[in-house]
């Protein structure tokens, strides 16, 4: 559209009219206007066509020779199209070259825009150099300098800033637009002008400080404008972003909590927490405990998967103990419990078997489904028995590694030694070996013999995540035990030892005898040796059994363990001493975890049931005397 300039426009009218009658509008004057050759007049018109949005200037009946300089000079400062041409100038023609130009126009600020959506929008970057990129985006498009400041920090150097020199606005100036007084300020700083506004949708608002060293015009304070609202939108997202992690942080942590409550024996305080988190898991009978192995990577993304999948119906979390593992706790109800293996879909179950098989089949679909998943589950046990639970699982994950199989349960555990001990007998030898703890405080005892019973099946780092200590003091704790029982808990004979006192110390104290007690060793007087125990029927019969396993293998697999053993779990003495490769040491070393049910490779190995099984036939004397001695001669002699 084609427009006039008014002939008076500093008339209360028609400064009406060029503020809102000029949009978009070619004003068109002739060349004998005499504020065309006064500078400051001049400024001062193209300013105000500049204010109101006009399409342009046109100058006619001139060359473009002739067009005064102050007028080519606002012009280009207040990015106001200038057309010139004579008096035949058609006035379609016009039309055409400024709707072109407009065009353009639009489609390069479209381009700029679609340019800094782009980079904010690409995947994996993170909120600051998300930021950084828009800043970078904008320096460049207004042809100044920008900083962000954020009004958290302290000092307002710690900002992301892009450009050109800064110029530092009065800190009175940018205290009000933080804290919301105003929206926008601007000043002048010698040849450089300054813009703040404010950023973000509630106070304390971050302050974006432009510099230019010419003024702003249109086209630049649209571009800022519409930089503001992204820039607003950008940091929202952060906001939410950070208040999500938090979120997830903390959940992460209560669900650890319940965990370490339930494993240290603190049932009813784990369900009081928990049942607000999941109240279908702690309101089950009976829970099974799943232990998933994966690398460390992809941890985190395998845990989301589990817990969308699962509903929150069961409890996801890293392992206390292992850093590659997932614990997963589901429940199990009555009408599940009574079967040993996962629930089979073709029966139509009652409503309380329907939710346990979901969650049970819908963990197995997904550990199937994806690939390096390994999974090893127990039998259902109360939520008090959770650590046994675990020790199932763990054992079950084991066979799971052994045999390369993605899901195994736990086989049904053939009763221990501590089964065919006559239990006065038992439980008198492990009372008096562990005798010597009684000096510590009762609180102190408790809490190193729970450490000590970890480290007997985990690393030493695995049991400092598990109990929230430090290495060092599992370390220390670890000394003080061996200070105090006089072992040496690096051996594998000591600490089979120790594990069989541990294990006959749990027991309840008034146990009914069963068909494998020997009646002999009913009445027991004076003090027993741990050699009386292991000479004793009960014990004899229970490593007739638990070695005779082995003979599945066609294999000589006892003399390669009797030699693995003796040699404290050293492979390549073990190859030297039996005389074969240290691969077919391994090999026999895997086969016999398969058969006995049990992790021999690896920190630390879970060698207790095999030590002390070979003492008591015969098969290797291994424990050394001291240790098979009454424990007070044991104590005296140390």
């Amino acid at each position: 559209m084609l427009g006039v300039w008014l002939s008076d426009p500093e008339s209360e009218r028609n400064i009406r009219l060029l503020d809102t009658g000029l949009r978009d509008l070619l004003v068109i004057v002739a060349s004998d206007q005499p504020w065309l050759t006064d500078p400051a007049a001049a400024e001062h018109r193209i300013r105000i066509l500049a204010r109101s949005g006009a399409a342009g200037l046109a100058i006619m009946r001139t060359a473009p020779q002739d067009v005064p300089e102050a007028v080519l000079v606002n012009a280009r400062k207040h990015s106001v199209p200038l057309l010139v041409g004579s008096e035949e100038l058609c006035g379609s023609e016009v039309a055409q070259v400024v709707s072109r130009e407009r065009l353009r126009e639009y489609e390069d600020r479209a381009q700029q825009l679609e340019e800094m959506l782009d980079q904010i929008r690409r995947p994996g970057r993170q909120g600051h150099h998300r930021l950084q990129t828009l800043l970078d985006r904008l320096a460049k498009a207004v042809e100044g300098s920008v900083r962000l400041v954020d009004p958290h920090k302290a000092v307002l150097a710690s900002e992301l800033s892009a450009g050109g020199p800064l110029v530092e606005p009065p800190a009175a100036m940018v205290a009000r637009i933080v804290g919301g007084e105003v929206g926008a300020a601007s000043i002048n700083h010698g040849k450089h002008s300054v813009r703040l506004y404010s950023i973000g949708y509630h106070p304390p608002h971050m302050v974006l400080i432009v510099v230019r060293d010419q003024d702003f015009n249109e086209s630049t304070e649209k571009i800022i404008a519409r930089s503001t609202v992204l820039l607003s939108l950008l940091i929202r997202a952060e906001e939410m972003d950070s208040d999500q992690y938090r979120l997830q942080q903390t959940m992460s942590s209560m669900r650890a909590a319940v965990l370490h409550l339930a494993l240290n024996g603190l049932t009813q305080l784990a369900q009081e927490i928990g049942q607000s988190l999941y109240p279908g898991l702690f309101s089950a009978d009976q829970v099974r405990v799943h232990l998933i192995t994966c690398g460390e990577r992809e941890l985190n993304a395998t845990a989301s998967k589990l817990e969308n999948a699962l509903r929150q119906q069961a409890l996801v979390v890293r392992s206390p103990f292992r850093s590659d593992q997932l614990f997963v706790v589901t429940p199990e109800w009555p009408s599940v419990s009574s079967s040993s293996s996962p629930p089979s879909s073709s029966s139509p179950p009652s409503s309380g078997e329907d939710r346990g098989m979901s969650v049970v089949q819908r963990l197995h679909h997904l550990v199937t489904d994806v690939p390096g998943l390994r999974m090893g589950a127990s039998h259902p046990k109360p939520l008090a028995s959770l650590e046994e639970a675990h020790q199932e699982a763990h054992r079950a994950l084991t066979m799971a590694g052994n045999s390369q199989e993605k899901l195994v349960t736990a086989a049904r555990e053939e009763p221990g030694l501590s089964f065919f001990l006559d239990p006065g007998a038992g439980q008198a030898w492990a009372e008096a070996f562990l005798r010597p703890l009684d000096t510590l405080a009762p609180a102190v005892r408790e809490s190193i013999l729970r450490t000590i019973d970890l480290s007997l099946r985990f690393s030493r780092l695995d049991v400092a995540k598990a109990t929230g200590s430090h290495r060092n003091t599992v370390a220390a704790r670890i000394a003080k035990v061996s200070e105090l029982l006089a072992l040496d808990l690096t051996r594998l004979p000591d600490r089979a030892v120790l594990s069989l006192a541990l294990e006959l110390r749990a027991l309840p104290p008034h146990r009914p005898h069963t068909a494998h007690t020997p009646h002999t060793a009913n009445a027991v007087s004076g003090e027993r040796s741990l050699g009386d125990l292991l000479a004793d029927d009960g014990a004899q019969e229970w490593a007739r059994i638990y070695l005779g396993r082995l003979d599945a293998d066609r294999r000589d697999l006892r003399r390669t363990l009797a030699a693995w053993v003796a040699r404290g779990g050293n492979v390549e003495q073990t190859a030297q001493k039996v005389g074969v490769h240290l691969k077919t040491v391994r090999n026999h070393l895997r086969a016999a975890e398969s058969l006995l049910n049990c992790r021999l490779l690896g920190t630390p190995g879970l060698t207790h049931d095999l030590v002390l099984a070979m003492h008591a036939l015969g098969v290797a004397q291994v424990l050394p005397d001291h240790l098979v001695r009454s424990p007070s001669r044991r104590l005296r002699a140390a």
